[in-house]
């Protein structure tokens, strides 16, 4: 037997295409032979993928939805099981006047997300809100399998440049958020709970905005407008950068704040728990079920009132102490031994998979 993967794009570093190649691992591991098929493959996975078009329609798939695409109009053509893994598509009115393409994209994804409703053997998500999406659209068989992260890729060497140039031990108290540019992850709260933190209660502070702004330029030069405009020096985009320099900035930081307002999963809030980093996270889509209570979730944006919960958390022992431990609690929820476990336990029962 074999079973393939379908997905637009098999991308280098991005949460969907390393599922695929989590996936992968774990299907090889239990003696599956299986292959990765992708529209655009990107130069450093070229190793990993072959063309889309060469997909065999006579074998399992497991198409990996987060996106249009011309390849989900194909598996109504596929004639043995087919499975989806949901990744949530984010809703287009985010790109509006930003993307005009991404925005296209993500509204199609959503059209072709409710027409695939009945084609699907089984659709699976990871994360219980994605779940909850595919049920409300009438997905008949749904379930939810965690992320498979690779928590030692996170023990690699981080880049030594940046951490020469932004010491820990300089005495700033480093923010940082993680993801790309865009309208969605609202950077742009993030820089306005710095700025109350900056003016009113430790000058002695940076900001880290690391993730690729390209697509997004205009959002990205709202956002430089919107720091100059309130006077702030210490606010660092790093656009797109190595994986060794993303692990410099979670190593330089001493407290994570996502004021995002659209998540499937969020991969990042995973990222900061293996870094030991207090969490601020506003109660937005699957941020509260991924965080769990390794960290504090708000339901307003009261910039104010969060910019002093940062000083709490970040000075504060005994709540330093207990959020530690529950961290560490959560990465156990949230560890791919479990992760791929549940994967065969749920997938592996519609293939007879057993581990070896």
């Amino acid at each position: 037997m074999v079973v393939n993967q379908l997905l637009p794009t098999l991308s280098y570093g991005d949460a969907v295409s390393k599922s695929a190649l989590e996936i992968a691992k774990v299907l090889s591991d239990l003696g599956i032979e299986n292959a990765i098929y992708a529209e655009n493959i990107h130069p450093k996975m070229k190793n990993y993928a072959k063309a889309a078009m060469a997909i065999p329609k006579n074998q399992p798939v497991i198409y990996h939805m987060s996106i249009g695409s011309d390849l989900a109009n194909w598996i109504p053509d596929f004639r043995n099981e087919k499975i989806m893994i949901y990744h949530n598509i984010t809703p287009p009115h985010f790109f509006l006047g930003y993307n005009p393409v991404s925005e296209q994209l993500c509204r199609v994804g959503r059209d072709q997300l409710h027409s695939l409703k009945d084609h699907f053997d089984y659709a699976f998500a990871d994360s219980e809100f994605n779940r909850q999406e595919l049920e409300e659209i009438g997905y008949a068989k749904t379930g939810t399998i965690p992320l498979i992260i690779d928590f030692d890729e996170y023990l690699a060497t981080p880049c030594a440049k940046t951490l020469n140039k932004y010491k820990k031990e300089d005495g700033y108290v480093n923010f940082l958020f993680v993801g790309r540019i865009a309208p969605n992850k609202k950077q742009e709260d993030v820089i306005k709970v710095f700025y109350y933190y900056n003016k009113f209660v430790n000058p002695r502070s940076r900001l880290f905005l690391v993730g690729s702004y390209d697509g997004m330029e205009r959002y990205f030069a709202e956002l430089k407008t919107l720091f100059e405009a309130l006077g702030l020096s210490d606010v660092v985009f790093t656009g797109h950068i190595p994986f060794d320099q993303i692990l410099a900035y979670f190593h330089l930081a001493d407290v994570f704040l996502c004021m995002s307002e659209h998540e499937g999963f969020c991969v990042p809030i995973v990222e900061a728990m293996l870094f030991d980093l207090p969490i601020i996270a506003y109660q937005s889509s699957a941020v509260p079920a991924t965080l769990g209570n390794a960290g504090f979730v708000v339901s307003r944006k009261d910039y104010k009132a969060i910019a002093e919960l940062v000083d709490v958390v970040v000075n504060d022992k005994a709540i330093c102490d207990r959020l530690a431990h529950n961290r560490k609690m959560r990465l156990q929820e949230l560890s791919p031994e479990r992760a791929k476990q549940m994967f065969i336990e749920k997938v592996g029962s519609i293939f007879n998979l057993e581990v070896k």
